[in-house]
């Protein structure tokens, strides 16, 4: 089990995957490790300075403060997001949708294997 201090340095090791995943134009991997760490920010609960930090301040300033970026740049998290609607890397296409060789078949869950993948379990339409 990893402490606060733990869980925080690992959101910001988060914050420089992103950013180098971005650079190589791994779009779909950068978005997963934003999702990832603005999942498990809002789910610890963090405090407003620490998410601000972390995802910048639109959402946490008031309306005399000047926007600031955090360290998932807004700019990238947007090219990262439309690039994988782009290339169709989208959460549903990669978590919901089954992918045609396995036919009429859905997704009955899935496991997080690391790395922006996931396994797939999947089930027949029939039964």
């Amino acid at each position: 089990m990893l402490n606060e201090q733990e869980v925080k340095d690992k959101l910001h090791d988060y914050a420089d995957q992103f950013q180098l995943r971005c650079r190589r134009k791994e779009w779909a991997a950068a978005k997963m490790l934003y999702f990832r760490a603005q999942t498990v920010a809002t789910f610890l609960e963090f405090p407003e300075a620490e998410l601000a930090k972390l995802f910048g301040n639109r959402a946490y300033r008031e309306d005399w403060e000047p926007l600031k970026d955090g360290l998932f740049p807004e700019r990238d998290v947007e090219r990262a997001g439309w690039e994988c609607v782009r290339i169709h890397r989208t959460y549903d296409d990669l978590h919901l949708r089954p992918l045609p060789r396995h036919g009429p078949m859905y997704v009955k869950g899935w496991e997080d294997i690391g790395g922006g993948k996931v396994q797939l379990q999947l089930e027949e339409a029939g039964t």
